[in-house]
């Protein structure tokens, strides 16, 4: 068996272990700033639903890493604004140089009303391949229901537009939410209209931003791909 061979099998075996150590990491509260003893509700998020914000405040800034924890939050009765990002690691059979393709979506916004003592869940579909992710993200389709009745209490779902040029690594978004990334000498710059491409620029700002395990990864497939 090549040196190739046994490193795509202990790094496809340490990714599995990974997802299954998130999927199995508990689920985080969410401080939403309801007094203790209060009247309240609870909302329970699965983790392919990232929470950034509620009602106005921001519960989580970038979304550099894939976060495999669920979330609740604990809200007071009434008119609510949730803000998610839908990012998950979806198994990829369609690119034989990554194990799985991260997929992660525009700022994701929905309104929902909570009454007192009940229970509420974020509902979606979850797209099995990368390329079906990437349409879910465009358009996702979710809704917020009562964990008790089943009733839809969510009104109509709008996803942003990118108010920033995001920076793309395969299939995720490498920005933080509602700022630029901060510019730095490796970074490409704007190209004049017509421009070509500035490939070693772009070779150069991968490179430095990519961890020790993608750069080994690349120079395994650099190889072989020269043979």
């Amino acid at each position: 068996m090549s040196r190739f061979a046994i490193r795509f099998i202990l790094g496809t075996g340490l990714m599995v272990a990974l997802m299954a150590v998130a999927g199995c990491a508990g689920v985080r509260q969410l401080d939403t700033g309801t007094q203790p003893g209060a009247a309240s509700a609870e909302l329970f998020v699965p983790y392919q639903f990232q929470v950034q914000a509620i009602d106005g405040t921001v519960l989580r800034e970038n979304f550099y890493t894939f976060d495999g924890r669920d979330q609740t939050l604990r809200l007071a009765p009434g008119e609510h604004e949730l803000v998610l990002r839908y990012f998950d690691l979806i198994q990829n059979n369609e690119d034989r140089t990554d194990d799985y393709a991260r997929v992660l979506s525009e700022p994701i916004t929905v309104s929902f009303t909570a009454r007192a003592n009940s229970q509420y869940a974020v509902t979606g579909d979850r797209p099995a391949t990368p390329s079906a992710g990437e349409a879910f993200a465009a358009n996702p389709t979710l809704t917020i229901e009562n964990r008790a009745s089943g009733d839809t209490v969510s009104g109509d779902v709008a996803v942003a537009e990118p108010e920033i040029e995001t920076i793309r690594r395969g299939n995720t978004v490498f920005a933080p939410v509602g700022k630029t990334p901060a510019a730095s000498a490796d970074a490409p710059q704007p190209a004049p209209e017509n421009a070509p491409p500035q490939s070693l620029q772009m070779l150069k700002y991968w490179w430095n931003t990519a961890s020790q395990a993608e750069r080994d990864r690349f120079e395994a497939w650099r190889k072989q791909s020269a043979q």
